[in-house]
């Protein structure tokens, strides 16, 4: 069996603009949070100056990553017939990634406005287009086979029809011994979809989540990772939980122990677009390479600590190389 990851992500083009707090104050918007908008408030941000554009989606930032990493990876999402779409898949196959999805006519690609202000926390104000138009028979299971990972992001849980093609893919995965990786993506999706996630944890083999996310999940106030733990050998004790938390570092978890993973001090953060699917893109490349949890944590922690010292959520090529 390859080392094959296979991600199933809302395909978006990501604009990084630099804002000021007040900007998202009087757009009355929460730092650091994802919110959905609609297309004509997203020309409403033309005049913003574009420091950056690239392929972007949590997942699809991932794949993107192990891509260059050497990995081998299919990425699977949907766009349109329009130059944005163009635009996405090109850029995730400059990295070496597959593009598996699906172009459908007359749509609009999703994009994704990236605010970032003076203290590196940034906030996407995202359109979604025809991002979320999954269905069924957009699988092929042919590429699942010769698979061991497939990893879906909690973004795309926001529509009926794209939830019953997930369900399939998570399906495909099971009949194909595809351990599942699933991110919990942003703590207002969380709230959001609160009982499916519950519902869900069952057929996770790892959870991906912040410190807010799993706090939100668990509807705890405060961080303590023996409640947390208890709470996951109870609900499935197979499953292995891989929780960030900043400067902190890294909180895993299994049935057997609780490892936590302390990270470097960065002494400048430019921006945290992208640290968790960066996180992400480290522990799955150990992963799928049968390393330990610990050297898991602790290249995700790396690539995070990596990425979250320059402008944006991707690494460009001639940086992956000291990297590995």
């Amino acid at each position: 069996m390859t080392n094959k990851i296979i991600g199933i992500g809302n395909a978006i083009v990501d604009f990084l603009a630099k804002a000021e707090d007040n900007f998202l104050e009087k757009l009355n918007f929460e730092k650091g949070s994802m919110y959905l908008v609609s297309e004509n408030f997203l020309k409403d941000l033309n005049n913003l100056s574009i420091e950056k554009f690239s392929s972007g989606g949590s997942v699809g930032n991932t794949i993107a990553t192990l891509a260059q990493l050497g990995n081998e990876v299919d990425f699977i999402g949907v766009v349109g017939d329009d130059d944005t779409g163009k635009k996405f898949i090109d850029d995730i196959k400059k990295t070496g990634a597959i593009f598996n999805g699906k172009i459908l006519p007359n749509q609009k690609t999703a994009s994704s406005f990236i605010l970032v202000t003076p203290d590196a926390q940034r906030t996407m104000l995202t359109h979604l287009g025809c991002a979320s138009n999954f269905k069924k028979s957009h699988f092929d299971e042919n590429s699942f086979k010769n698979a061991k990972i497939l990893y879906i992001e909690g973004y795309l849980w926001d529509a009926s029809q794209t939830i019953l093609a997930l369900k399939k893919s998570i399906d495909l995965a099971k009949k194909n011994n595809i351990q599942i990786a699933f991110s919990l993506s942003d703590s207002f999706c969380v709230e959001r979809n609160h009982q499916d996630f519950l519902k869900l944890l069952n057929n996770i083999d790892i959870l991906f989540a912040n410190e807010d996310e799993i706090l939100q999940l668990l509807d705890l106030k405060d961080f303590n990772q023996d409640k947390i733990h208890q709470f996951f050998t109870k609900t499935n004790p197979n499953i292995i939980v891989a929780i960030t938390r900043s400067e902190k570092g890294c909180v895993l978890m299994n049935k057997d122990k609780i490892f936590v993973i302390p990270t470097t001090k960065v002494e400048k953060i430019v921006d945290t677009t992208g640290a968790g699917d960066s996180f992400a893109s480290g522990f799955l490349y150990y992963f799928v390479r049968n390393f330990d949890l610990e050297k898991c944590g602790e290249y995700g922690n790396f690539l995070a600590g990596k990425i979250i010292q320059k402008f944006g959520a991707r690494f460009d090529s001639s940086e992956i190389k000291i990297l590995k």
